[in-house]
């Protein structure tokens, strides 16, 4: 009975507590933030209709340098998310516009990667990216299935395939045997 009475206070005691103690909560966040580089050591391949935009300088101040030609392949060493989109750093000032390359995926963050940097992220804090790699599915043999989710994570937004060599596809809903 004295044993009872113990553990009664200590769990009312714990409740208490938990009352009044603020938690943390979690919260989405969008793909990465805003004007911030993130190291990131790949080979681009150039997939734009006519190329890829490079560009001297990577803020609001960037100067237009030439156009990259098509299915050629340079080294990068990062990348950033401006307003305005994805941008990788080729070294010194130079900048490629993210969404006219694509980057090979070995990994759930390279395919997420390559969706955002050429689809957009939404910026919305309501959505999360989700990953996961398929190995004999309806679209092929070895590709990355991509979600844009909503917090709650019972339904997505967009939907994507991606493939190793960095080339993705957006799904219709009515494409999605997922």
């Amino acid at each position: 009975m004295k044993h009872r009475k113990i553990i009664m206070l200590l769990l009312s005691g714990f409740l208490l507590i938990g009352i009044f103690i603020p938690t943390q909560s979690a919260k989405a966040e969008a793909y990465k933030k805003i004007d911030q580089f993130y190291d990131y050591d790949s080979v681009a391949t150039i997939n734009g209709t006519w190329g890829a935009n490079l560009y001297i300088n990577n803020d609001s101040h960037k100067e237009f340098d030439r156009i990259l030609p098509k299915d050629t392949q340079w080294q990068i060493f990062g990348y950033t998310k401006r307003k305005d989109g994805f941008y990788y750093w080729a070294g010194g000032d130079q900048w490629i516009q993210a969404n006219q390359a694509i980057v090979h995926v070995d990994n759930k963050s390279d395919a997420i990667l390559n969706v955002v940097a050429k689809y957009g992220d939404s910026n919305n804090p309501d959505t999360w990216w989700l990953s996961d790699h398929i190995s004999n599915g309806y679209w092929g043999t070895d590709y990355w299935r991509v979600k844009e989710m909503t917090i709650i994570g019972v339904s997505y937004i967009y939907q994507y395939v991606v493939y190793p060599d960095g080339s993705s596809y957006r799904l219709d809903n009515s494409d999605n045997p997922m």
